[in-house]
């Protein structure tokens, strides 16, 4: 039944608190259970003989620390509780989404999508939203930005 997991991706931006309040709504109606997920993207890299670092896994660590931080933020106004996820991923996020909602298994994701995206960018790599579209084995649901959110942006 659509609605039992409802998988919501977040990049802790607008749209992504906009697509959870969703998400919560239609799991409330259907009884369902939300997971959020967080892809973190660790492939920082940096060439040591120019620039002193601190060792790449305390960068990773506290990268995750912000990550939960921000995480509990975006969800403590939430009136249920959901589960929250990290996954750690090199590049494209929408694989990571698309995996991980393969393994839970997912029968909806529910992700937010950025209003307005140049038009050269849209073209040469498109949306994280409209990959997971393209790729997932579920269904999903695109939340767009209200249109007062997106017309500020212009």
């Amino acid at each position: 039944m659509i609605g039992q997991r409802i998988l919501v991706p977040t990049d802790f931006s607008d749209a992504s608190t906009e697509a959870l309040r969703e998400a919560c709504r239609l799991a409330k109606a259907a009884g369902g259970k939300v997971h959020v997920l967080h892809v973190l993207d660790p492939g920082v890299f940096f060439d040591t003989d120019l620039v002193q670092l601190t060792p790449l896994d305390d960068v990773a660590t506290a990268m995750r620390k912000v990550a939960q931080k921000r995480m509990r933020e975006q969800v403590a106004s939430l009136n249920m509780e959901v589960s929250t996820h990290i996954e750690e991923a090199i590049g494209d996020p929408s694989r990571a989404i698309c995996t991980f909602a393969e393994g839970l298994p997912a029968d909806l994701i529910v992700i937010g999508r950025h209003g307005m995206q140049g038009a050269l960018e849209h073209f040469l790599i498109g949306s994280t939203a409209e990959r997971v579209v393209r790729h997932a084995t579920c269904s999903v649901l695109v939340i767009m930005p209200r249109h007062d959110e997106a017309r500020a942006r212009t």
